[in-house]
């Protein structure tokens, strides 16, 4: 498989998520996932993300931020809706900049709003959907995110009350439900291992986790220490830790082709693990 082939946009569907996307380590990252009205991340801005009125970018590597610009100046030419960029509030005051001077540049005004997100706090997106920012490990600030479903549930004392009895004690302002969220999708940025402990735990109870992976081979242990990014052994000697429905491996190295990419994940990893292991690789 050339190289060209492996920058062909994927389209999945895992635990009943679409999801479309390219991943390959220091090229470019971007994921459009239509059913929750957001993009991970934009590489070099593909037409595919264009739609996303909510961009949750996880650091400003230009191989995951490079086309933010752009995006900004294509919405804006097809008279899309003002639109949101959640990012690491580090970054926020520089993100700023660089779009003002593409839009001076351009004598044009980007209707786009380039947001913090903390580690620790959440933006509703929908009445029914929330993300949520954690901290990755990474060499610049980089946040991951969890996306999740939001219903109000009935709290303990009132399930299995008589439906009279419910409405009766809404109608005298009694609080009887709760808010519950439901971790659907959880994106990892650029991390090394320490994301481990800095990741809330429903990242890795989300039915899908994006989760960099870029090497795999034993001799790459070190590279992945120093340059921030998770080799295929961290996530090995964490098997216990992943209940996700769905671990999707991006990130992944140019240095290998796909085939021995999933030959060495595959004898790397436990077998219950490797059964809901997926690689974000177009198939051989």
């Amino acid at each position: 498989m050339s190289e060209r082939e492996r920058w062909v946009p994927l389209s999945m569907t895992l635990a009943g998520i679409p999801l479309r996307g390219v991943s390959i380590a220091g090229r470019e990252t971007w994921f459009h996932v239509p059913s929750l009205d957001l993009a991970l991340d934009v590489g070099r801005s593909p037409a595919e993300i264009l739609p996303a009125p909510n961009v949750f970018l996880s650091h400003a590597h230009l191989d995951h931020a490079g086309g933010l610009a752009y995006w900004a100046s294509q919405r804006r030419l097809l008279r899309l809706p003002p639109a949101r960029v959640f990012t690491d509030p580090a970054a926020v005051p520089a993100w700023n900049r660089i779009l003002e001077l593409h839009a001076g540049l351009e004598g044009v005004a980007y209707q786009v709003s380039v947001e913090g997100l903390a580690p620790g706090a959440s933006v509703t997106l929908r009445k029914d959907l929330s993300v949520s920012a954690f901290r990755a490990d990474h060499r610049v600030p980089t946040v991951g995110f969890v996306a999740s479903e939001v219903r109000r549930r009935l709290l303990p004392g009132w399930q299995g009350r008589p439906e009279e009895e419910i409405r009766g004690a809404i109608l005298a302002g009694e609080e009887v439900t709760r808010l519950s969220p439901r971790p659907l999708l959880a994106f990892s940025g650029d991390t090394g291992a320490g994301v481990v402990a800095s990741a809330p735990r429903e990242a890795f109870e989300a039915k899908v986790l994006l989760l960099e992976c870029s090497f795999v081979e034993p001799e790459d242990l070190r590279r992945a220490r120093d340059y921030g990014h998770l080799h295929v052994d961290d996530v090995a000697e964490r098997a216990d830790l992943f209940a996700n429905e769905a671990l999707v491996l991006t990130h992944l190295t140019l240095r290998s082709t796909p085939g021995e990419l999933r030959r060495t994940i595959a004898r790397r990893l436990p077998a219950s693990l490797a059964a809901r292991t997926v690689l974000f690789l177009p198939p051989e």
